[in-house]
């Protein structure tokens, strides 16, 4: 059956139109959903170029087709900056004038003469900037919406349906503009552009619907005022974290943190410098922290970390060293002998014998060995062991091999047999 291409173009131009209002409207409410504007003014920028070209396609006007076809190529250009911009990738919207300035260039210059040959490149202008946009979502880092790929997917049917001009015009050739656009194939085309099109539409508003609910999200588990995830998001990353790897499976040690005299800051300073040191602390400790670490704000002046894979005596060796670059850090702030230290309590499963069945247990530990550290005269570091806490000077003789950590314990605990027996 033959599709009605006067039919077809009323319906494309109408669709496009509308869903590109509606794109729009739902911009001028919701103004962060950035991708959405950018693709209502897509669409009906597409709409016009779909106007224009069937215009000119029923006069028989080539130059008018040709308008035609530049207005569309430019909205197609568009959804590459748009994605580069979804993405957070550096992006000019005069990058999107490259494509239909060559596209007009080319078609007025002798070596594209006809209207056969500004279909073709039309096609593959259009197939390359679609893959374009496809390729900058698929290769986007971190973030991963699960609407990605169906963007993705769609993006690329665009392009093959672009592609789809080339052999179908040369395989059945057209006299004039108008014989070109009542054809068969191009109605054929038209349908798939349509449909592609609506679908790119609701991709679109998922997306942005995605991602505003992430964002939120994110919002839910940061401490607004030092960028560190919060107590609920540590709780839920340990959740995590011992679903994957169970805390017998390795090395993995706790520190808590709390701020010396920090209401004397405030007091003393005021609010704006307690907030600073905050920050400060904040700064400081991620800097001595891995990858795999995990660090939050618990509330107040009080930090807590997570490090996996890190064993008693590295664990001692970076809490001391936090310890020390926030005493440094926060010496003088603005000129103002501020002085700013932190008690650190320690606890790890890679003593032995250890009583650190669970995350709790650590946690437990560590917080006692954090009060000890506060009540010996702050700016320290202690640690919690099987038998309580331990004297930060002991554990400094602990090597990093766990091993060899372990022979202290050993040895503590066979004393205490033999105290025991006698």
């Amino acid at each position: 059956m033959q599709l009605d291409m006067m039919t077809m173009s009323a319906v494309d131009v109408t669709v496009t139109t509308v869903l590109g209002l509606v794109l729009l409207f739902t911009w001028l409410r919701e103004r962060s959903a950035r991708l959405v504007g950018w693709w209502g003014l897509i669409m009906v920028l597409q709409a016009v170029g779909l106007v224009v070209g069937a215009s000119g396609a029923l006069a028989n006007t080539p130059a008018l087709i040709t308008g035609g076809l530049a207005v569309m190529l430019f909205s197609d250009s568009l959804k590459w900056t748009a994605a580069r911009a979804f993405v957070n990738h550096p992006t000019h919207a005069a990058w999107a004038l490259a494509g239909p300035l060559t596209f007009l260039a080319a078609a007025n210059s002798s070596l594209f003469g006809g209207l056969l040959y500004h279909f073709m490149l039309f096609s593959v202008l259009t197939a390359f900037v679609n893959l374009g946009a496809a390729f900058e979502l698929a290769r986007a880092k971190g973030e991963r919406l699960i609407s990605h790929w169906p963007a993705v997917v769609a993006l690329v049917a665009t392009a093959i349906a672009s592609l789809l001009i080339i052999p179908l015009s040369t395989t059945v050739p057209f006299e004039t503009p108008s014989e070109a656009y009542l054809s068969g194939w191009f109605s054929s085309i038209t349908l798939v552009m349509v449909i592609v099109r609506i679908a790119l539409a609701f991709v679109v508003l998922s997306m942005a619907k995605q991602r505003q609910e992430m964002e939120q999200r994110v919002h839910a588990l940061t401490d607004t005022l030092t960028g560190l995830p919060n107590r609920r998001a540590l709780y839920e990353s340990i959740d995590s974290l011992e679903q994957k790897r169970p805390l017998h499976t390795g090395p993995l040690s706790v520190l808590f943190f709390d701020l010396d005299h920090f209401k004397d800051v405030n007091d003393t300073f005021g609010h704006e410098m307690g907030d600073y040191a905050l920050k400060l602390f904040a700064i400081t400790a991620t800097e001595h922290l891995d990858d795999r670490s995990l660090i939050a704000r618990m509330g107040g002046e009080e930090f807590a970390a997570v490090l996996p894979g890190v064993s008693a005596a590295g664990a001692m060796e970076i809490a001391e060293a936090i310890c020390e670059g926030f005493a440094k850090a926060g010496a003088s702030i603005d000129g103002q002998a501020i002085g700013t230290t932190v008690s650190v309590g320690v606890a790890s499963n890679t003593c032995e014998p250890c009583d650190a069945s669970d995350m709790g247990a650590l946690f437990r530990q560590a917080d006692a060995a954090l009060y000890v550290a506060k009540r010996a005269g702050r700016n320290r570091v202690e640690f919690a062991g099987p038998y309580g806490v331990t004297p930060a000077p002991a554990m400094e003789a602990m090597t990093r091999s766990d091993e060899r950590q372990r022979l202290p314990m050993r040895a503590t605990r066979r004393r205490r047999r033999v105290a025991a027996s006698a």
